[in-house]
């Protein structure tokens, strides 16, 4: 159950947990961005692979958070998992603007990371369903080659 020194520490402690969660959140941003450039503009495929380590690390890290909040709200009664967590906290402490605030800010960065997400997901996919469509070209292009070869051509 709840004692009012849980209850003393559970903002504070709330607030430093959103912000490091809104620190990975924000390098996660920049990583999709970056992989979007990487896809889009660069079309470099190694740059796309460092970046996606990278962005599991961030992931990692995150649930490492993840793995802290429900240490902290073990004996809260609040449910980590459920849908609107930010929500169950904010209802403890509905006076709290600085919660109120990181926790807004969260909600509309996590909207970003996954449509930004979604975005890369689908420049991926374009990027390689052409290189598909070059790769079979090119097989192709050797296939007739050699058969045009075994029929005595010349290809010089």
């Amino acid at each position: 159950m709840q004692d009012s020194n849980f209850l003393r520490k559970l903002p504070i402690e709330a607030k430093n947990l959103i912000s490091r969660e809104l620190q990975l959140c924000r390098n996660l941003r920049a990583l999709i961005s970056r992989e979007l450039e990487a896809i889009v503009i660069d079309g470099d495929m190694d740059e796309l692979i460092r970046i996606m380590n990278k962005k599991s690390d961030v992931v990692s890290q995150l649930q490492l958070l993840a793995d802290s909040w429900q240490d902290l709200m073990n004996d809260s009664g609040l449910d980590v998992k459920a849908p609107n967590f930010g929500g169950q906290i904010l209802n403890l402490f509905p006076d709290d603007l600085e919660l109120k605030s990181l926790v807004d800010q969260t909600h509309e960065l996590a909207e970003s990371i996954v449509n930004a997400e979604n975005e890369a997901i689908s420049e991926l996919e374009k990027h390689t369903s052409t290189l598909r469509s070059q790769v079979a070209r090119r097989v192709q292009g050797k296939n007739a080659a050699a058969s045009y070869a075994r029929m005595g051509g010349s290809l010089i």
